[in-house]
């Protein structure tokens, strides 16, 4: 009985010590200004649009390294600079492992090939990719191009950005001065492109 009373006591006194939580205030919190709200968010903008530029960059990167690509112009521009734009289905240089193939055309026009203009393709020789020093600097690749159909080669140079944009030079075996064409890089499952006769 008295071991009891001890105990109950003992318990009335723990009972009766209350330690109250401190309570949490607003100004326990940190606040931002606004100016440091806007500043924090360009900031995450930025290393967000970083890194899209990054994984795009490693994409096209990975493309020119394989020799897998398809580049679809929609400006061509002619040896005396005067420029065109032309329809990127029917305008494009693409590269698969080994074989390659160059056209340009106009519609409403037959031409050699049958799309208003040329279509060259044969086998890729001494292909060499930069693929740029710094992270802000084009890659690039560049190489020869055998014809399938006759003794003759043409060569080509593409520049190509972050973002999948590029531009072309090639050299054709015919003469008549080197054809410039600016447009997109893409993936050869992405690509859609008709390809006419090719006669060289």
């Amino acid at each position: 009985m008295k071991t009891k009373l001890i105990i109950g006591i003992i318990t009335i006194a723990l009972l009766s010590v209350v330690v109250p939580a401190r309570p949490v205030y607003a100004q326990d919190t940190v606040k931002m200004t606004k100016r440091e709200i806007r500043k924090a968010e360009r900031k995450k903008r930025k290393e967000q649009k970083e890194k899209e530029a990054l994984e795009q960059r490693l994409k096209y990167a990975k493309m020119l390294k394989e020799k897998k690509f398809v580049f679809q112009a929609d400006k061509l521009f002619a040896p005396d600079g005067v420029s065109f734009n032309v329809t990127p289905s029917i305008n494009f240089f693409a590269v698969n492992d080994s074989v390659a193939v160059f056209q340009f055309g106009f519609e409403g026009v037959i031409g050699w090939n049958g799309v208003g203009g040329l279509t060259y393709d044969g086998y890729v020789q001494n292909y060499k990719f930069n693929p740029g020093k710094k992270r802000n600097q084009a890659m690039s690749a560049e190489a020869q191009v055998r014809s399938r159909h006759r003794a003759s080669t043409a060569y080509f140079t593409i520049t190509v950005m972050d973002n999948g944009s590029a531009s072309v030079n090639i050299t054709p075996p015919y003469g008549g001065g080197s054809l410039r064409m600016s447009g997109q890089i893409v993936s050869l499952d992405e690509a859609k492109v008709f390809k006419g006769q090719s006669l060289y």
